[in-house]
């Protein structure tokens, strides 16, 4: 027969182990109870682990996509808004210069409103929204356009230049009162257009790229969501703001100074429509973000669904877990004391 040995040192180490065991358990309860998952996704289940890994995952791929997403409409919407100006500015000067034409008094006035319009026009195509510039094709950290009227601009320099080499004066000289209207139209239609042909709009006007952003707004689908200052309708409406600006109040002749009107409303028109067709291209990029947001949003509460079917715990089940071990640890520091005070003879009686 073998004798057990029994002293205050075993039992003492004995509710020791339950302690260490209930503390452990203690601390899965709680927070199986707080964040209504299990602690450990391996242990609770198994071999499915992988499938709930993979569930996760896919969650987490699709949620990222739609915060993506969100910040893609709000940069879509910025730009929108600045087009909308453009169109409403355009608009505003096609009046403007349909009112002027013919007019004798007028000159200073066009002249004026064109500059106006052109600096405006400016900082519009400049509009940053989160740190990048939305005009700038991919070229997002690169502003597209340049102060017109500041000191060594290409852009005016290039355009004085043509004048010059157009008609052997500069545009300050007194014989711009001998250029005829059909002169005028001329230089328009040919040296005046061509500054603001694709390559030298990007030469000496835009830095911006003609190849606009793309993004990923659905797993499978890629959409343009941008527009580039490089489009025709910024082309058009900076040639109407700065013919009328440079040859509007130099002491043209009414005849040519009409003829200046007459282009600037040809490319005005043009620039608003070519603008509302921006408009429409991205507003069709919107809608495209929004449906795929929503489709990202039904699969994201399928995914959260299914993982919960995995791995959520009953929270009243885990509650009652915590409240029962908590139980038990007080039970054993109780013990505990009641086993310091023992002694063997104690123990013996």
């Amino acid at each position: 027969m073998k004798t057990q040995s029994i002293s205050s040192y075993m039992l003492a180490n004995s509710t020791r182990n339950i302690l260490a065991k209930a503390q452990a358990d203690l601390i899965k309860a709680k927070e199986e109870a707080t964040t209504g998952f299990v602690s450990d996704t391996g242990l609770a289940l198994g071999s499915r682990t992988g499938q709930s890994i993979s569930l996760r995952k896919e969650y987490d791929r699709l949620t990222v996509l739609t915060e993506t997403n969100n910040l893609i409409g709000q940069r879509m919407t910025t730009s929108q808004n600045a087009l909308g100006n453009l169109v409403k500015n355009a608009t505003d000067f096609l009046g403007t210069v349909t009112a002027l034409r013919g007019s004798a008094d007028g000159h200073s006035v066009a002249a004026d409103k064109a500059k106006s319009g052109l600096q405006t026009t400016t900082g519009l195509a400049n509009t940053n929204y989160n740190g990048e510039y939305v005009f700038a094709g991919v070229n997002t950290d690169v502003q597209p356009m340049d102060d017109y009227y500041a000191a060594g601009n290409p852009a005016r320099a290039a355009i004085q230049t043509a004048f010059q080499t157009q008609f052997g004066f500069p545009m300050t000289d007194p014989q711009v009162k001998n250029i005829t209207a059909d002169q005028m139209k001329t230089f328009l239609d040919t040296t005046m257009t061509a500054q603001f042909s694709a390559g030298s709009w990007s030469n000496n006007w835009s830095s911006a790229s003609d190849t606009l952003v793309k993004s990923r707004i659905a797993p499978t689908e890629l959409a343009e969501t941008s527009v580039s200052a490089n489009n025709a309708g910024f082309r058009q409406l900076a040639m109407s703001y700065t013919m009328v600006a440079e040859l509007g109040n130099i002491g043209l002749s009414q005849g040519a100074f009409d003829a200046v009107m007459d282009k600037a409303i040809s490319t005005t028109s043009q620039s608003v429509s070519s603008l509302t067709s921006a408009q429409s291209f991205l507003g069709d990029a919107q809608a495209r973000t929004k449906d795929a947001t929503d489709r990202l949003t039904v699969q994201i509460k399928v995914l959260n669904s299914s993982v919960l079917d995995l791995e959520a715990v009953d929270p009243y089940e885990a509650a009652n877990r915590v409240t029962a071990l908590t139980t038990q640890i007080e039970a054993s520091y109780a013990l505990t004391v009641k086993l310091q005070s023992l002694s063997l003879l104690n123990y013996l009686k």
